[in-house]
């Protein structure tokens, strides 16, 4: 669990080069679809290109807030919501939204998000 508390935490920071350090070189990312950008991807380049690069571009600003973790075995969930404010409309939003991630050798091996991609979509339409 310590593990995918520093990646929020590096998150928060921006500090992309400590998140990268976190992921396997394989790692899968799966994105809700209906999510902007939302697909898998593999590998930290894809990641950090499809995915994280969307939301520095797109939202004035973009956060995590965590309410929960729950642990079991190799996967940690992450329970929380998304706060943010689409740049074209200026619309915010809030948006819960349950994380899981999949742990191998003291790294994240895979990640799958769960959220009501509806809400987001809204904020996202003038």
């Amino acid at each position: 669990m310590t593990l995918v508390k520093e990646l929020y935490q590096h998150f928060a920071n921006k500090d992309n080069d400590s998140v990268r350090a976190l992921f396997q070189d394989n790692i899968v990312w799966v994105q809700m679809k209906g999510f902007p950008n939302g697909g898998r991807f593999v590998g930290p380049d894809e990641v950090f290109h499809n995915v994280f690069q969307n939301f520095r571009d797109n939202w004035v600003e973009w956060k995590t807030v965590i309410d929960e973790y729950l642990e079991h075995e190799n996967s940690v969930l992450v329970i929380g919501r998304y706060e943010g404010t689409y740049s074209t409309t200026g619309k915010s939003v809030s948006a819960e939204f349950v994380h899981r991630y999949q742990l191998d050798s003291g790294k994240i091996a895979k990640f799958t998000q769960y959220t009501d991609t509806l809400l987001i979509y809204q904020a996202m339409q003038n």
